[in-house]
């Protein structure tokens, strides 16, 4: 059964907010497993540094995709406030946190291969 506008979904089904969000993160955790995959088939530079990287990828990874997952969890337990609105808390901490560690690899990526 379908919500149409104005209306809420059912309280069992809220939508598929949940689920778009879920794979969304889940292709952002692709990039840096990605990233794992390219510095270990390349062998560039010293190979505890190289290590170090991808163990930092994956670490990202793992967050973002626990990130995700908690988000998920969020939006299907929606909230009712005292306005009768249905909301959700903002997700701008997880994605300014991934956001700044993703850099920060990136970064540590680029001058270990300049580096090397």
């Amino acid at each position: 059964m379908r919500a149409s506008a104005g209306q809420r979904p059912p309280a069992d089904r809220p939508g598929a907010q949940g689920e778009r969000t879920r794979l969304a993160w889940e292709r952002s955790a692709l990039s840096p497993l990605a990233t794992a995959g390219l510095l270990l088939f390349k062998h560039v530079g010293p190979p505890f540094g190289r290590v170090l990287l991808v163990a930092a990828d994956i670490l990202l990874a793992v967050v973002v995709l626990w990130a995700g997952r908690r988000r998920d969890r969020r939006i299907c337990s929606l909230r009712t406030d005292t306005s009768a609105r249905t909301t959700v808390s903002d997700a701008g901490r997880e994605v300014v946190g991934a956001g700044v560690a993703a850099t920060a690899i990136a970064l540590g990526t680029a001058v270990f291969i300049a580096w090397a």
